[in-house]
């Protein structure tokens, strides 16, 4: 638990997984091996065909896997793969059931304002020695939704039902954005031809996201989530609930990843301390009281780190990734721009910086318009634009 609590969460790198827990446990009791009983905490749902959850259970159960599936062929049989669907046919029609009901969730969180950024993310491919030999977009398919919308409902069910008992928690929050970076986002997006309706004191979740599917299927799209991506603050761990803005949800948690999450692990046994122990006695709650300012903050803080090792570990493999293509051109779109030069983002989401001192003009930054400005050629740089560049270095 000491080791667990310091390292706050599982790292994923590019050819490896750092675990939270020890392998023993992680590959092993932890695991859901098919064909064989492991001990669970459950969260059963009954939803309309509203979508809304009219009953649920938290209970200590087992659960006896059949198959162990993979995302890829869920995908494959929900295209239609016959091959697969005989393979696994007894359990087909619950991959199309979960499929409509998945569906029905996800149009009840657009209804109520959930904001979808649809971000690309890039795949590293390593090969044995760990040396990069190409960079991809990884792609989602319909059954990583699924899951996604199944983990989310559980997730915000079990914080609902801590809500309503008023004991201590551990809650996953999101405040909503700074207005100062709103107002620079409306500046960058107005001349495209977008704008956000209202104040920008108390903006919806809603008004953020009509933008985000307006600019769907247009040029700027990957411009217009980018930018308010940045927008955003970041979501953290907390034992008080102030909702999740861009959930749009008034109540959030983390149950679903106990074994690579430490704040799940603590939820789950806040659930065993509370609903299955019936442990409600004053010192119980005071010593939780305090306990979970300490696991709130250790979480997000070691949250915070491990999001910054992916990233640099990515990168790095990314330069080392482009360093057997130095002298050749790739297209591009600029994401962002600085007074110092702009970043190319290439089609496969490798990023690199074009200085402004290996231009052929003098270029002045407009910080309104994000714009760099050639004094003597007059040309103009925008977010968003495709330009073409030549890789001339990269250090790993």
């Amino acid at each position: 638990d000491k080791e667990a609590i310091k390292r706050g969460t599982s790292i994923y790198l590019v050819d490896r997984v750092i675990p939270m827990l020890p392998h023993k446990l992680s590959n092993g009791i932890c695991s859901l091996n098919p064909n064989t009983d492991r001990y669970t905490i459950s969260c059963i749902m009954e939803i309309d065909k509203h979508g809304e959850v009219v009953n649920h259970d938290i209970l200590p159960t087992v659960i006896h896997s059949s198959y162990r599936m993979t995302y890829n062929n869920v995908n494959k049989i929900l295209d239609g793969d016959q091959k697969l669907q005989q393979e696994y046919a007894p359990a087909v029609p619950l991959f199309f059931l979960m499929q409509e009901l998945a569906t029905l969730l996800r149009k009840v969180r657009d209804e109520r304002g959930a904001i979808d950024f649809d971000v690309d993310e890039a795949k590293v491919l390593v090969d044995q020695k760990g040396k990069p030999t190409d960079v991809v977009l990884r792609k989602r398919g319909a059954s990583d939704k699924i899951i996604e919308e199944f983990m989310l409902k559980a997730n915000e069910t079990v914080a609902q039902h801590f809500k309503w008992m008023d004991l201590p928690f551990i809650y996953r929050v999101h405040e909503q954005p700074k207005v100062k970076k709103l107002q620079q986002f409306v500046n960058i997006v107005k001349p495209l031809g977008y704008t956000i309706k209202g104040s920008l004191e108390h903006v919806y979740p809603n008004e953020l996201n009509a933008i985000i599917h307006a600019s769907k299927g247009t040029d700027e799209h990957v411009i217009v989530s980018t930018l308010l991506l940045r927008c955003m603050q970041k979501a953290i761990y907390s034992p008080t609930n102030v909702g999740h803005f861009g959930l749009g949800s008034s109540c959030y948690t983390h149950f679903t990843s106990p074994i690579r999450r430490y704040p799940d692990t603590t939820v789950h046994r806040l659930l065993r301390t509370y609903l299955f122990s019936h442990d409600l006695s004053s010192h119980t709650i005071h010593h939780n009281q305090e306990k979970m300012i300490f696991v709130a903050d250790n979480s997000s803080a070691m949250e915070r780190a491990s999001v910054d090792c992916e990233r640099e570990v990515e990168d790095m493999k990314m330069a080392e990734y482009m360093e057997s293509h130095i002298g050749e051109e790739f297209p591009g779109m600029i994401p962002s721009v600085m007074s110092f030069g702009m970043f190319v983002e290439l089609d496969n989401l490798v990023e690199g910086l074009v200085p402004v001192r290996l231009m052929d003009d003098y270029f002045v930054f407009d910080e309104m318009r994000m714009t760099l400005v050639g004094e003597r050629s007059k040309v103009k740089y925008t977010i968003g634009e495709r330009v073409l560049i030549k890789v001339v270095a990269a250090s790993k």
